[in-house]
């Protein structure tokens, strides 16, 4: 699918039902709900069946910016966010507190609904058949695009951009393709993320290999713990949490697409198409890894941490692991938490930091390490949705509060504090950015991650999907036996491909 030039096209096809993938969680923190569409909701400002735009001239009439100038006496935006803990969480406190400061019209009110997006998530379903019980704004992982798109609750936020004369262009484009349906762009801001490797740069150079010269494919993370383990400094080298996340990246970085139709981009997804040699093989190695004792391997459990921990060294012993692989904006966290400037109870950790040689651990950030080359990812992460369930003046409110997060220091301050990759284009030229790179720990953990998304192809977005738990519980299930529990990969990948297969035609009404 190539980017739609958002000048050229103003009007855009909605079809049938297609939806994306997603993201992983920061430590301590962070999936989408499955079922079909509800009928609540303006079709017309945001469901994807045939015509529903019709009678609009264009899309910024979709936004109702003149009823902000209507409007008197302050506006309430309430806005429900979630798996954010630590320094990002303290960033979205302070950007609502800084944006109802600079103006007196609109008060925004951030409430925290939980330590993960999919408790967000299973409120917002709760609540979605009474519009009435709906936040204005409502900040989601971004698997649950599809989902939302397909609800008919969401005003796309392009629509507002068009309206209020916002440059698009400013957006990075891989950040606008991956949030986008149809060409049109829905969230208002994203949080974006990718995978990244950490690694502690101390075993490294006790076991002879080279800190700042990590591994950038999963053989050369073998041959890496390989080495760690017959040092004796971790007793199961590699960390890894089970999540499709993981897969899902390393299927693209060589080309293949986890559903059909381009990964539900050009139509609605049918089918999986992720039961393949090199998923096969991907599966094999770590199954592989695990039996030789390399791997330790964790259950995807919502709010779980432990493949966190996993890497803190105790006082006087050898840690668990030494490297893992998991979303960029962990780096803010692991830095403070190492220098010691954040602790347990404010990261939302639960251990004793007391146990923790601080001098043993030095962290280090690296491109993801792919099956055949490093830096190949998806742009993944959070969104924040203007619903359009409320009246129209706060609507057009919900788009100035995302408006000021998309002002260049805003963006900057989600990225050096809140731990997210920049996607506003100013932020990476930034001065005081490129500081943050060269000079602080949290800024050289995450700089490689900004690289990977700056050079990510913005036509090779994630996949689309709509019933994203039944696709996750069929590929996540799968990897989850064979590590877990030693299955074989290529009978486990057939089974969850066929599992998929009826989530798709399910959803789709087949």
């Amino acid at each position: 699918m190539q980017l739609t030039d958002p000048e050229t096209n103003p009007v855009r096809r909605l079809g049938r039902p297609r939806h994306l993938l997603a993201v992983a969680a920061t430590a301590g923190m962070l999936l989408a709900a499955c079922g079909s569409p509800p009928t609540s909701g303006d079709q017309e400002a945001g469901g994807r069946d045939p015509g529903t735009q019709a009678d609009a001239e264009s899309l910024a009439d979709l936004c109702p910016l003149d009823a902000l100038e209507e409007a008197t006496g302050p506006i309430d935006v309430d806005l429900w966010y979630g798996g954010l803990g630590g320094d990002t969480q303290t960033t979205m406190e302070e950007m609502a507190t800084a944006f109802n400061a600079s103006q007196d019209q609109i008060v925004v009110s951030a409430n925290n609904q939980g330590r993960s997006y999919e408790e967000v998530l299973r409120k917002y379903e709760g609540a979605s058949s009474t519009p009435a019980q709906l936040p204005q704004v409502i900040y989601l992982e971004d698997t649950a695009l599809g989902q939302m798109v397909d609800k008919g609750q969401v005003l796309p936020a392009q629509a507002c951009m068009e309206a209020d004369d916002y440059d698009i262009t400013q957006i990075l484009p891989t950040a606008r393709t991956a949030f986008s349906v149809d060409g049109t762009l829905y969230p208002g801001y994203m949080n974006v993320s990718t995978p990244v490797l950490y690694y502690n740069k101390v075993i490294f150079a006790k076991a002879g290999l080279d800190p700042e010269n990590p591994p950038e494919t999963l053989e050369e993370i073998r041959a890496a713990a390989q080495a760690i383990k017959d040092a004796g400094l971790a007793v199961k080298p590699f960390s890894f949490k089970v999540n499709r996340w993981f897969m899902e990246n390393w299927l693209s970085g060589v080309g293949i697409d986890s559903v059909n139709n381009d990964n539900g981009r050009t139509a609605a997804p049918t089918e999986a198409t992720f039961d393949t040699p090199e998923a096969v093989e991907i599966l094999t190695i770590l199954k592989e890894m695990n039996d030789d004792g390399l791997l330790n391997p964790f259950a995807s459990t919502e709010g779980d941490i432990d493949h966190f921990l996993a890497l803190l060294p105790p006082d006087g012993g050898i840690p668990q692991s030494a490297m893992l692989v998991e979303t960029s904006t962990a780096s803010t966290t692991i830095a403070s938490v190492v220098s010691g400037q954040l602790t347990a109870a404010e990261a939302g950790i639960d251990f004793d930091e007391s146990i923790v040689d601080r001098e043993a651990i030095v962290p280090g950030g690296a491109p993801y390490p792919g099956l055949e080359s490093g830096g190949k990812v998806n742009a993944g992460g959070g969104a924040f949705f203007i619903l359009n369930t409320s009246d129209p003046a706060q609507q057009a409110a919900s788009w100035k509060f995302l408006q000021f997060m998309l002002q260049p220091e805003n963006a900057r301050t989600w990225h050096m504090r809140g731990g997210y990759l920049p996607i506003v284009k100013t932020v990476l030229d930034d001065d005081e950015v490129k500081t943050f790179w060269s000079d602080t720990m949290a800024g050289v953990i995450v700089h490689p991650a900004v690289e990977q998304l700056r050079n990510a192809d913005p036509d090779q977005a994630g996949p689309l999907i709509g019933p994203y738990v039944p696709f996750t519980d069929a590929l996540q299930g799968a990897m989850e036996k064979v590590l877990l529990s030693g299955a074989d990969p290529a009978t486990e990948l057939t089974a969850a491909q066929e599992k998929a297969n009826k989530a798709f035609a399910d959803y789709n009404g087949e």
